[in-house]
């Protein structure tokens, strides 16, 4: 700890304890003693502005870094650069001794932050003031409601004391605005960070699964990652279409041994401070050339970020630890980024050269460049400020990379000569016949389903991907990862009012993954207080013998149900009791009447009556009694497919 670690810190601050050649092929090789160290987070309020920090003339020089993109890329309709406000200045706060910092603030917050700045002390000197760039919070970012924006992390060599500034396009101060600093702790296994050594071929290895040219990978557990933080991150990516560059921002001049630690820091700023589920970037490389693991399972999959707000699915993202705006990246650090880039290229045949369409996903805060539903064409490979507001990874870095992108496509082709596509090891899996009662409206809320078993084996995962009735489908971009099962069936749950498209892969016993293999596509019905009664008079009445236990019940023409707003609608199915001397439904989509359903009929409490519509329509559906006579609904199911 530093000089200043174990004294009392001022008013302001309150202690949170955290809850182009062939590569061979290599293992990811553990550091010693990794035991998870539980990290320390402190916190400083920033409220304003402290009279005696603005009194300091050196509090307003310019900031290094991001500041200067951010105020390039927003202006008035006047064409001027809208610099912001300054709503919050602190004074120079000693704290406990930190590697790693952010500012951050109530997600949602109506005071737009347009710059964030901060200066640490380490040794007995203050730093000059570094620009941070902003992160989004969005769905795509995942974790509790109650996540926070923020900027991406800064680094430090063990600073002792921390000072911030905060522009907002207003000038008010953002809801819950503070400095959130965390240390790390400190661990035998940190001193020895580069324990893996150099690349050594994998005695099992197989040619043309993709991972012959992996890099030596620090995994979690080698980095200390205390995986009691976060919660389950199920979100993934069905394809992998780019790959970001990043860089932190902060100091680079680290040491070895504090590599480890900074990983941690980084995991403990976005699972604590941020409220994040995991750490945000799949992948980060020191200066030293070191790859540490970052998102769970990153290794083995495509577990979808936080590490570029609004185009986190389909893409992964390489974070760079230091700040490249003047300084450029080590030898050691681009030559193991190009690594990680050519592995996944060649693993999930990614084209290094050329553009991809992203969609932008929408993510608050995130400053993207385009607005959300808008597709770009971006580089295959590309840095952070591509997509968004940021000057991350630095000019630096950013002149880089053409030269990376080079050298990637040199080591891919390598790979392909060498040892071939990359194929499965395990084929497409075939899926059993969903029952009446599950496709393609899935009744109960929890049921059953099937598949052969697939040669080579061990275990299997069910996916799932779902939308309610008023949400356009999730694209295969974009998959949720449920349950993962020995057997050959899964008993699987799913919200009323929800379409669902259910998926399944066979995993080996390398635990390599085989392809997205679709089980079925099927809806639940909307709940029964969905169904907004408009006119006329119903009354519920209660039976077991109908769906649910209950039906909606009329004996008058011209009364109504009606659900509002489903998208991409094919089919209405309605489960009504029929009998002898029943009234008729005339089913509308919108304003047209697209059928008329009769429930004079032989007795059923169950029976389902079918709409299927010529093209798939959206609007408001109503059914609406033509005579007056005893109608009952126990139930309405919107088919999407």
């Amino acid at each position: 700890m530093g000089p200043f670690a174990r004294r009392t810190t001022t008013t302001f601050l309150t202690l949170v304890l955290a809850v182009g050649g062939v590569l061979l092929p290599v293992v990811e090789l553990p550091l010693p003693e990794a035991a998870a160290v539980p990290p320390q987070l402190d916190q400083v309020r920033l409220t304003g502005i402290d009279a005696a920090a603005g009194r300091d003339p050196s509090a307003l020089r310019a900031a290094q870094g991001h500041a200067a993109e951010h105020r390039e890329a927003r202006t008035t309709g006047d064409g001027e650069p809208l610099h912001g406000r300054l709503a919050a200045l602190s004074a120079r706060t000693e704290t406990r001794e930190f590697l790693v910092a952010g500012v951050t603030w109530v997600a949602g917050s109506d005071a737009e932050v347009t710059e964030v700045a901060l200066r640490v002390r380490e040794g007995q000197g203050w730093g000059a003031w570094q620009s941070v760039g902003v992160d989004g919070v969005g769905d795509d970012v995942g974790g509790p409601a109650d996540r926070r924006a923020g900027t991406e992390p800064f680094l430090s060599t063990g600073a002792d004391a921390v000072q911030a500034r905060v522009r907002t396009r207003s000038g008010r101060v953002p809801a819950g605005l503070r400095i959130d600093m965390v240390d790390p702790g400190v661990r035998a296994a940190d001193a020895d960070a580069d324990a893996g050594g150099p690349a050594r071929p994998a005695a099992s290895a197989s040619a043309a699964t993709g991972d012959e040219i992996r890099p030596s990978l620090v995994p979690r557990s080698g980095w200390g990652a205390d995986e009691s933080r976060g919660s389950s991150w199920p979100e993934l990516s069905g394809r992998l279409d780019a790959m970001y560059v990043h860089h932190t921002a902060g100091t680079n001049a680290y040491s070895r041994s504090q590599s480890a630690a900074i990983v941690r820091g980084i995991h403990a700023y976005h699972t604590g401070a941020r409220g994040w589920p995991d750490i945000g970037y799949q992948f980060l490389v020191d200066r030293f050339g070191k790859v540490f693991v970052g998102r769970r399972e990153a290794a083995t999959d495509n577990p979808i970020g936080a590490q570029a707000g609004g185009f986190n699915t389909g893409t992964i993202g390489i974070s760079a630890m230091g700040s490249f705006g003047t300084a450029g990246p080590t030898r050691s650090m681009l030559r193991s980024i190009e690594r990680v880039l050519a592995w996944k290229a060649y693993r999930y045949h990614v084209p290094v050269t050329g553009t991809v369409g992203l969609p932008n996903g929408g993510s608050s805060g995130s400053g993207t460049r385009s607005d959300p539903g808008d597709v770009v064409r971006v580089p295959r490979i590309l840095g952070h400020r591509t997509t968004n507001v940021t000057a991350c990874p630095g000019e630096r870095l950013v002149e880089r990379l053409p030269a990376i992108r080079r050298a990637v496509r040199a080591m891919k082709n390598a790979a392909l000569d060498r040892h071939g596509t990359v194929r499965y090891t395990t084929g497409k899996i075939t899926a059993h016949a969903a029952g009446a009662n599950q496709y393609p409206v899935q009744w109960p809320a929890r049921t059953r389903f099937s598949w052969a078993p697939e040669p080579g084996a061990v275990r299997y995962q069910v996916l799932e991907r779902y939308a309610g009735h008023r949400s356009p489908m999730p694209n295969e971009r974009y998959w949720r990862r449920i349950i993962t099962v020995s057997g050959t069936s899964a008993n699987l749950y799913a919200a009323e009012g929800l379409s669902v498209q259910y998926a399944v892969r066979a995993v080996d016993r390398d635990g390599r993954l085989g392809p997205i293999s679709h089980l079925v596509r099927t809806t639940r019905p909307v709940p029964f207080t969905a169904t907004a009664r408009t006119t006329g008079t119903w009354a519920q009445v209660a039976d077991d013998a109908y769906f649910r236990g209950r039906a909606w019940s009329t004996i008058h023409a011209d009364s109504r149900l009606v659900v509002t707003s489903v998208e991409r609608l094919t089919q209405v199915r309605v489960m009504a009791a029929t009998a002898p001397g029943r009234g008729r439904l005339a089913v509308y989509v919108g304003t047209t009447r697209v059928a008329v359903l009769d429930t004079d009929g032989a007795s059923a409490a169950r029976r389902v009556l079918t709409v299927r519509l010529p093209e798939a329509r959206s609007g408001r559906v109503t059914l609406r009694t033509l005579d007056d006579a005893r109608v009952r609904v126990s139930a309405v199911a919107f088919v999407r497919w």
